[in-house]
């Protein structure tokens, strides 16, 4: 395993773990994303509850739904992002910088500024692990980009040679049997001259 994968993986599993961790202050206490999720999940059917969690976020309701559906998919991308860098470093570098980004957003919105007092340890684990998906995916070597690289390679050398790579037949022998006749009975190499076949006669 490459360095850069080894970096993308330690990222997504950190980026799992920040998801579930206190993130920042939310309404009235320390909060982890996954918490806020489950709470709008479970009570998202219920008018009065949601009526007065939204209220108690922002006196717009408008404001409060948004800061809400960003803490949401923050949460989810975090998941994601951080499944993607454990199984495959190209998807985690991608969805876990963009689920912080969410995230940090949603909490600006919330707290009308940034306050590095204002968060949790799942807050800045996030930024660790989505800053580590980010170098593995930029440092590891893209296997699939080698493969086309020797297929194109080999494609060209092909055309310039004019044989297959795997032919035992140079250009000069193809050249050489170019003024050459083979009988189809006996495989006899012939003259092109000859219109019988000096081995078995066949007519060539």
């Amino acid at each position: 395993m490459d360095k850069g994968r080894i970096i993308s993986l330690i990222g997504g599993l950190i980026l799992i773990v920040a998801a579930f961790l206190p993130f920042s202050y939310f309404v009235d206490g320390l909060y982890s994303t996954f918490s806020i999720m489950l709470a709008v999940l479970m009570n998202f059917t219920d008018n009065s509850v949601m009526q007065n969690f939204l209220l108690d976020i922002n006196p717009s309701y408008g404001m409060a739904a948004m800061i809400l559906a960003l803490v949401v998919a923050g949460f989810f991308l975090l998941v994601v992002g951080g499944l993607l860098a454990i199984f495959k470093k190209s998807g985690g570098s991608v969805a876990g910088p963009a689920g912080m980004i969410v995230l940090t957003i949603a909490v600006f919105l919330y707290a009308g500024g940034l306050f590095l007092g204002y968060f949790g340890i799942g807050f800045y684990l996030g930024w660790v692990g989505a800053i580590l998906c980010v170098i593995g995916g930029a440092i590891s070597p893209d296997k699939d980009k080698n493969k086309i690289n020797v297929s194109v390679n080999q494609q060209q050398n092909v055309t310039t040679t004019g044989t297959p790579l795997y032919s035992n037949q140079s250009p000069s022998n193809s050249q050489n049997n170019s003024g050459m006749k083979f009988c189809n009975k006996c495989g006899h190499q012939n003259t092109k001259e000859t219109s019988f076949c000096v081995n078995c006669g066949n007519r060539l």
